[in-house]
């Protein structure tokens, strides 16, 4: 009975130990493919937050142009503020346009950050910064805090950017009262 009952236990135990076997080499296979998978998205990240940092260069230097060639055709800008709507990219274009005639935007520091997946909270290539805009008209100026987050496609260009700040308070501390009244809806 003893010599079943160890013959069993060896037996149990040999089985064991190779499907272990088994199992770490489907393990280790799993984490190259993941590790291939991670080293994919870092880079598409570094290349987003590359564009990013460029996007937000050409906004400081008022090019517009260049700020345009930067995102997709389908671009869309998420409005956050209290009733302001989504933009599209000449939508866009025709907001910026108009405020970069009224005041002058700096990036005097930002923090680049990955943006994960919602459902998986894996990076997924997206880019999230933290910011302070030094936004100046006439002699007046007010730096702002500024959280963002940025979506891109498979080329490389912005489809979408929201971000969040209470841009309207720091208007209304820089901007002459008839710009900010205009603004507003006033005449």
């Amino acid at each position: 009975m003893k010599k079943i009952f160890f013959t069993l236990l060896i037996g149990g135990l040999v089985i064991s130990c190779n499907n272990k076997s088994a199992t770490g080499n489907e393990e280790a296979s799993g984490n190259a493919e993941t590790a291939t998978e991670n080293t994919d998205i870092k880079a598409t990240y570094e290349a987003n937050v590359a564009s990013f940092e460029k996007l937000c260069k050409a906004w400081e230097e008022q090019d517009i142009e260049g700020a345009l060639s930067l995102m997709a055709d389908d671009f869309m800008e998420r409005g956050t503020g209290l009733g302001e709507p989504d933009r599209t990219k000449e939508e866009w274009k025709a907001n910026n346009e108009t405020m970069m005639g009224i005041m002058k935007p700096t990036l005097k520091q930002a923090m680049f950050l990955p943006g994960v997946d919602t459902t998986t909270l894996a990076m997924d290539g997206s880019v999230r910064y933290y910011g302070t805009w030094n936004f100046a008209s006439g002699e007046k100026n007010l730096d702002c805090k500024v959280y963002g987050s940025a979506d891109f496609n498979d080329e490389g260009l912005m489809t979408t950017l929201t971000h969040y700040a209470d841009f309207g308070a720091t208007m209304m501390q820089i901007l002459p009262e008839e710009v900010v009244a205009q603004m507003m809806g006033g005449k």
